[in-house]
């Protein structure tokens, strides 16, 4: 019975091992994750499911999860248990695709998880990735590996094309983050870095949780399409961002701000690389 389990996950998607990530292939889309994590079904199934996927670490602190269905669908495997709580949700609209955002918390504090549902505006296709962590060093001891698996994530059905975000035409570059609490307001403390030609750049620091910003909503923040990376935060009413973009064989960093009643991204180019 194992057997003809696996001979027929193979039928539906293969895995393809690199020097760093292994990259999973599911019927009409793949995704990169870390050679050391285990791709499985959810927890209790002795299925794998390819258009739903969980990547765990080696040390079982955090949780990857992927759902991306070839049209629409519902992502059951990780509704709300009867010992969670969930956030509101939260949501962003753009040219191209919709976003949802909420936060499920184990009420014993266990654990968190969290996700992100994206949802094309022409067709109505969604998938949605995700992440669970037993707290929040866990959180940051992975969270770059997270960063880059969220990044990976590309359609591939017949006929759509999908350009990656963090690599240029050139130019190889990413954001990476390290957060803290700032113990005088009580609130969190990103400190962003520019990873570039083997070296860890600090950019500068902004109050609350940095991420990467995905190229779909590039246009709202004012970022140019051929940025090759973007992250911004939001804290107090306020947000900042950052974003790389190659000008000729070098690196231009811009920063903006903007906030709730200019919305409007005002943008300075603070240095080359």
């Amino acid at each position: 019975m194992k057997t003809k389990i696996l001979t027929a996950i193979a039928v539906f998607f293969a895995l393809q091992v690199t020097a760093q990530v292994n990259v999973f292939r599911g019927p009409g889309f793949e995704i990169s994750y870390p050679t050391s994590f285990k791709a499985h079904g959810a927890p209790g199934s002795l299925d794998l499911n390819p258009e739903s996927v969980f990547f765990s670490s080696p040390d079982n602190l955090v949780e990857f999860y992927i759902f991306s269905p070839m049209g629409r669908g519902v992502a059951n495997d990780i509704a709300l248990k009867s010992n969670e709580k969930q956030s509101a949700v939260q949501a962003t609209n753009g040219k191209a695709t919709n976003a949802k955002f909420w936060t499920i918390t184990a009420k014993d504090n266990s654990y968190e998880r969290t996700y992100q549902e994206s949802i094309d505006v022409k067709s109505g296709d969604n998938w949605v990735i995700g992440l669970k962590y037993k707290n929040q060093a866990a959180f940051a001891k992975y969270r770059n590996e997270y960063l880059a698996f969220k990044k990976s994530y590309r359609k591939t059905n017949a006929g759509t094309a999908v350009a990656t975000v963090a690599v240029g035409t050139k130019l190889n570059a990413s954001f990476a983050y390290e957060e803290k609490d700032d113990a005088e307001t009580g609130s969190t403390l990103t400190t962003v870095y520019l990873l570039f030609k083997d070296k860890k750049i600090k950019v500068g620091d902004m109050r609350g949780s940095a991420d990467n910003i995905e190229k779909g909503n590039y246009k709202m923040r004012q970022i140019p399409n051929t940025a090759i990376a973007a992250c911004g935060a939001w804290f107090g009413g306020s947000g900042s961002y950052y974003y790389i973009i190659q000008k000729g064989d070098k690196l231009a960093l811009f920063q903006g701000n903007n906030g709730e009643e200019d919305p409007k991204v005002y943008w300075t180019k603070l240095k080359e690389f």
